[in-house]
């Protein structure tokens, strides 16, 4: 492995190594090689490495790379005084084998993360809950404890969600409905992201399901909402908002990711399409009620940001999920600050998804040249 002299501006990209077989051993590298491109013409080089083969001693990380004739290389690094997250983790255990190296990371005096990630699910309701703006548009959120937290839920909700606090595309995710007959159809995606569906004949039978499903996992509970097209197809939007060249937030896009009728969740991960807003909604909508779904769809990726930002630390960007039931209320279903962009790939708005690349390098770019010139 040859040792390569630092640019003098490095953005270092921390991800989780995957198959160790694979070149390079970590996913998103397309991505990756777009920011190369973007940094390319600001001037900045673009590494890529894991958090747990930093060595301190030396401040040195072996590191991938984009060369010049768009293959990747490896060599020695300088660990960079500016790192973008983008460690994505299977499970509990997988994070928590991480979690020590990227908060020595985090606490380092010398690096500055591009956004800190925020916590799970839950922690980021208690947040937004805060704020009187934001709250009307929060499902009731609560943390899974026991089985009996089910029970005592449904009877008073008829239907629940539960999801793991931590991100998962989808996988994890159960719909649990009471029956009147008192049995309960429970159906959503195994960890393998496969679909299920069956049916549970008693409270004593769903808290033995629940406890084989859930085990060690950290879950939420919240109500099941009605959004779904008239074709029973669940919807939810993922709005991408992010930090610009100037450190201001702007919205990048819209759009509207369906699932497949009859299952819980509409991620692409789980085989759901993707379409643009506005045509989604005149068409599953009556024209009344458009704009203002529009007008609380903009309250609610304006707010957000500077909200979280106050109450949580400096962030980079966004992906806010937002539900539309068929009343036309507007839910905020996720807060989630490692989005991606594969969305705008599949609604073919070339202009936004190259937008999105764009501004974390934008962002990047001013915040390198304040450092150099004796400010963050």
């Amino acid at each position: 492995m040859k040792t390569v002299l630092e640019s003098p501006l490095t953005l270092g990209i921390i991800v989780c190594y995957g198959n160790k077989n694979r070149r390079p051993p970590f996913s998103e590298a397309a991505f990756f090689q777009q920011l190369t491109q973007v940094g390319k013409g600001l001037g900045i080089q673009v590494i890529v490495f894991s958090p747990r083969h930093i060595d301190w001693k030396t401040r040195t990380v072996p590191a991938w790379f984009v060369e010049a004739n768009s293959g990747w290389g490896t060599g020695i690094k300088p660990l960079p005084s500016l790192i973008y997250d983008r460690c994505f983790y299977l499970d509990t255990r997988h994070y928590m084998a991480y979690k020590p190296y990227v908060q020595r990371i985090a606490q380092d005096p010398h690096i500055r993360l591009l956004g800190r990630a925020l916590g799970g699910k839950h922690q980021t309701y208690e947040i937004l809950k805060q704020s009187p703006v934001i709250k009307p548009f929060l499902p009731p959120t609560t943390r899974y404890q026991t089985p009996q937290d089910l029970i005592r839920l449904l009877k008073r909700h008829g239907s629940l969600l539960i999801k793991p606090n931590g991100g998962s595309h989808g996988r994890g995710v159960a719909a649990i409905t009471l029956h009147p007959r008192g049995h309960y159809e429970v159906r959503g995606r195994s960890r393998a992201n496969e679909p299920f569906q069956h049916s549970v004949q008693n409270e004593e039978k769903l808290q033995m399901w629940a406890q084989q499903f859930i085990q060690d996992t950290r879950y939420i509970i919240q109500p099941f909402l009605s959004l779904f097209t008239p074709d029973r197809r669940p919807f939810d939007l993922r709005i991408l908002v992010q930090k610009n060249e100037r450190k201001e937030w702007e919205t990048t896009g819209t759009a509207v990711r369906i699932g497949k009728a009859g299952t819980v969740t509409s991620n692409l991960h789980g085989g759901g399409q993707a379409t643009s807003l506005r045509p989604f909604l005149d068409q599953h909508y009556p024209a009344k009620q458009v704009p203002p779904i529009l007008e609380k769809i903009e309250k609610v990726s304006s707010a957000v940001p500077p909200f979280i930002e106050v109450h949580h630390g400096p962030l980079l960007e966004l992906g806010l999920d937002v539900g539309i039931d068929l009343q036309g209320r507007v839910w905020l279903l996720e807060v989630n600050s490692k989005p991606g962009r594969t969305i705008f790939l599949k609604t073919g708005e070339m202009k936004i998804r190259q937008r999105a690349v764009q501004l974390p390098m934008f962002y990047a770019h001013s915040l390198l040249k304040g450092h150099l010139g004796g400010s963050v």
